[in-house]
């Protein structure tokens, strides 16, 4: 009779474990989804306070992970969950579907470009990965960011047909530099915002043809205050930018997504357009956690720029992937 008393708790015991464990498990499932929704809401806040506006940078990963939530309370019949998971699924997809549609824009049909960018990594001593990039592109303008003259001298872009280039190399992660196959009309180091941080400003005009370009690498939002040094510089540009009657192709490491609510008044006050809408995502940063890979690296652009092509290029032992954009002139009121 013992023996059976024992035998029949231990029946019992089983599914109390399994309760146990069911429990925890959509604990953690709730509290997850709870994070989710709370870092898709303040990811509009980046106004109100700097960490508010990192949240905002992931939203590939919380529309990634509220699908398998979804997919979870779906399996678990828990439709009240289902709905409401839904909602903010919903809410992350409108942010970034728009990027895997190709606007309808009208252009020339006439001579296409190719510019070349990339945050090489100042201390980076693969340089060859780069300069093996560059000869099986031949683009025909390179915008480098976080270059020092070790850099500059090894890639000897000069010599390689870049004959017109402006650039200011740095020890700090702030040296940039800008090689292009057709003369510079005007090339310049401007310093926006408090700090002494340089961007470059150049035009190219062949023919009939002037383009503007500009190449810069704020400072990284990594408090407060340095956040609020971003927004100024970028503030700065914009409206420096908005002040041109130029087509102007904008290429640089932003330290922000177009996620950002910053990011997109620094779009609406110069007028850029972001060159990604149709492309997809092709995240940049960080090349060493693809958990974590958010686009941060830029080609920004006026209205008359069509974007025949726009690729995210390979691993050249930076923290950042570089980009490869080809693009042509069209009717400024083209909607690019």
């Amino acid at each position: 009779m013992a023996c059976v008393i024992v035998h029949n708790k231990f029946q019992l015991s089983i599914p109390m474990k399994n309760t146990i464990l069911l429990n925890i498990f959509w604990a953690f499932i709730n509290v997850t989804a709870a994070t989710l929704f709370a870092c898709t809401l303040v990811g509009f806040l980046g106004t109100w306070w700097w960490i508010f506006d990192l949240i905002s940078h992931f939203r590939v990963q919380y529309l990634l992970g509220l699908s398998v939530i979804l997919f979870v309370y779906r399996l678990g019949k828990r439709l009240r969950f289902v709905i409401i998971t839904a909602i903010f699924f919903s809410i992350n997809l409108i942010l970034v579907l728009p990027f895997f549609i190709r606007p309808t824009a009208a252009h020339s049909g006439g001579r296409t470009y190719q510019i070349l960018y990339a945050n090489v990594r100042t201390e980076n001593p693969h340089h060859h990965l780069l300069r093996k990039w560059i000869e099986q592109t031949d683009p025909d303008f390179i915008a480098l960011l976080e270059v020092n003259q070790v850099w500059l001298d090894d890639l000897s872009l000069a010599d390689q047909g870049y004959h017109f280039y402006e650039a200011e190399a740095r020890s700090d992660n702030f040296g940039v530099a800008l090689y292009s196959r057709y003369p510079l009309e005007v090339s310049e180091i401007h310093r926006f915002g408090r700090w002494d941080i340089p961007t470059i400003i150049a035009t190219m005009s062949e023919d009939d043809t002037q383009m503007t370009f500009v190449v810069t690498h704020p400072v990284p939002p990594k408090s407060e205050k340095i956040t609020w040094h971003r927004n100024i510089q970028m503030s700065e540009l914009a409206d420096y930018i908005a002040g041109l009657d130029d087509t102007v192709i904008l290429a640089g490491d932003l330290n922000a997504t177009s996620w950002s609510p910053f990011f997109g008044e620094w779009l609406k006050v110069s007028q850029l357009r972001d060159s990604r809408r149709g492309f997809g995502i092709q995240p940049t940063w960080p090349t060493y956690n693809w958990l974590f890979l958010v686009p941060i690296d830029h080609f920004l652009i006026t209205s008359d720029v069509y974007v025949h092509e726009r690729e995210v290029g390979p691993d050249i032992d930076s923290d950042h992937y570089p980009l490869l954009m080809e693009f042509s002139l069209s009717d400024k009121d083209g909607d690019n």
